[in-house]
């Protein structure tokens, strides 16, 4: 990969492009269950740069001769050792008063499929600066889905803005369970792909090569022969009894006919 590269094509694709949460799919888990609020949001998305960034930045310095089998234990290690001194300190010596979504995904973020992609398919193979290109787009594309969810569904859920109420008329209460996050994402999901396809149409989806493959495919079919069938022949349901012995009669010789070419009764309709 070319060394010169700037911050801004990375992160260009790293959180907008190919965004771990919307694009990807890989950083759902916590956005869904947890970021039910801004002040869950902000410490999900904090803990999630910080692991991304340092793992990243550790991977590309140290362990690109190491074996796959143990960077991967490693990549966790560096996350558990990050991130759960953090989450002590702050059940223990601060006020903070953390819901059991933050309790339960905050330490998962230390093994976070994010972490280990990027460190495994990008991470090990470049320079340590683009190692921390990278995870510093992709963190701050997370985190943005992050907390912009968390605090939708704060407001529109809740009825509530870091914790301080807000006189709203209605409320959608369903915005703080998992389902309604997933709607949420789906719509915050479409509309970056709007925007991708409005200003990055080099990424998005393509129908023509599927469009040019039909087209090959008919060009190569055989073509298809029309045969015209003239039947001159006159109805002969209504016909009287004499014309339909006559028929009979006809037909007789025509079955001998075809007999003594040594064809068969089924293949006559086919040499008519």
């Amino acid at each position: 990969m070319d060394k010169n590269i700037s911050f801004k094509d990375m992160f260009v694709k790293g959180a907008v492009i190919f965004n771990p949460v919307l694009i990807q799919l890989v950083g759902l888990c916590p956005v869904v269950a947890a970021a039910t609020t801004l002040t869950g949001s902000l410490m999900l998305s904090v803990a999630l740069c910080a692991d991304l960034i340092l793992t990243c930045v550790i991977a590309s310095s140290f362990f690109k001769k190491l074996p796959r089998w143990v960077r991967v234990a490693l990549y966790l290690l560096i996350g558990l050792v990050l991130i759960c001194p953090v989450l002590w300190f702050i059940e223990a010596k601060t006020l903070i008063d953390l819901s059991l979504g933050i309790k339960i995904y905050l330490p998962l973020i230390a093994i976070n499929s994010v972490t280990a992609v990027h460190c495994e398919q990008f991470a090990v193979k470049n320079s340590v600066k683009l190692a921390f290109f990278d995870a510093a787009a992709v963190g701050i594309g997370g985190s943005f889905v992050c907390i912009l969810a968390g605090t939708l569904r704060e407001i529109f859920g809740s009825g509530s803005l870091a914790g301080v109420k807000l006189e709203l008329p209605v409320v959608f209460s369903g915005l703080t369970l998992p389902f309604g996050c997933l709607i949420l994402l789906g719509f915050m999901a479409a509309a970056l792909k709007a925007l991708i396809a409005y200003k990055y149409p080099q990424y998005a989806e393509k129908a023509v090569p599927a469009a040019k493959l039909v087209e090959k495919q008919e060009e190569s079919a055989p073509e298809t022969v029309e045969v015209e069938i003239f039947d001159d022949i006159p109805a002969i349901d209504k016909q009287p009894e004499e014309t339909n012995q006559i028929k009979n009669t006809a037909d007789t010789d025509l079955e001998e006919f075809f007999k003594s070419l040594g064809l068969f009764d089924d293949e006559k309709g086919d040499e008519q």
